[in-house]
């Protein structure tokens, strides 16, 4: 199987997944600025590799848009676009959230008071921006898997598990991260699983299907 039709594909699970492994690394989960300059001081490698594991992340939302869309073409089509275009939006929401993170490693060192009102400034300016691309994420999921749902590549429960993992996170229970990192696995991994099936189906060279017909 070539690399070509192999990356794209892998990218559905490949977003659950790195983002697992980021919540592992990652020293702390915390929201809160003044937090976050702390733990960025205290563990710099830990924090500088999560930022970076949010920025590769970023650039698997547009993979995962071609893997669905290469498959679907008629019925869920046009729901398979509209997940491409939230698929961007994820991008620049995810890649902004990296970009903060390795701005955090960069203010760490400095004065706390200085680093709060950087930091400050950038998320009044552009915060309510990036918190609206960031949905794009995750409804970029459910869009592609409701569109391979409607297309009949998965059946249509999967669409209430790509929602469930869209809103595991915030559950107040614990290890919400790790609960939404095995759901999103679970779930795109399966639906990755059947694209490259479909694909599969749809590509057997003309002389096997001769072969075939000649036998039937």
């Amino acid at each position: 199987m070539s690399v070509r039709r192999l990356a794209p594909v892998a990218a559905l699970p490949g977003i659950p997944l790195v983002l697992l492994v980021g919540g592992f690394v990652s020293p702390t989960d915390s929201t809160d600025n003044a937090t976050q300059l702390r733990a960025a001081a205290a563990h710099a490698v830990r924090w500088d590799i999560a930022a970076c594991l949010e920025l590769f992340t970023a650039a698997l939302f547009p993979l995962a848009a071609v893997a669905v869309a290469r498959v679907v073409r008629e019925r869920g089509g046009a729901t398979a676009l509209a997940g491409a275009a939230l698929a961007g939006l994820g991008t620049i929401g995810m890649a902004s959230i990296g970009l903060r993170h390795l701005f955090i490693y960069g203010l760490a060192t400095a004065p706390q008071a200085m680093a709060l009102h950087a930091l400050d400034r950038v998320d009044n300016a552009v915060g309510p921006i990036i918190l609206l691309c960031m949905f794009g994420g995750p409804f970029a999921l459910i869009a592609l898997t409701l569109a391979a749902a409607r297309a009949g590549i998965v059946p249509r429960l999967l669409v209430v598990a790509a929602v469930l993992f869209f809103i595991s996170d915030s559950l107040p229970i614990p290890a919400a991260e790790e609960i939404q990192g095995l759901i999103g696995l679970a779930t795109f991994g399966y639906l990755a699983r059947q694209l490259l099936s479909t694909r599969a189906a749809a590509h057997v060279p003309a002389r096997r299907v001769d072969s075939i017909a000649a036998a039937a």
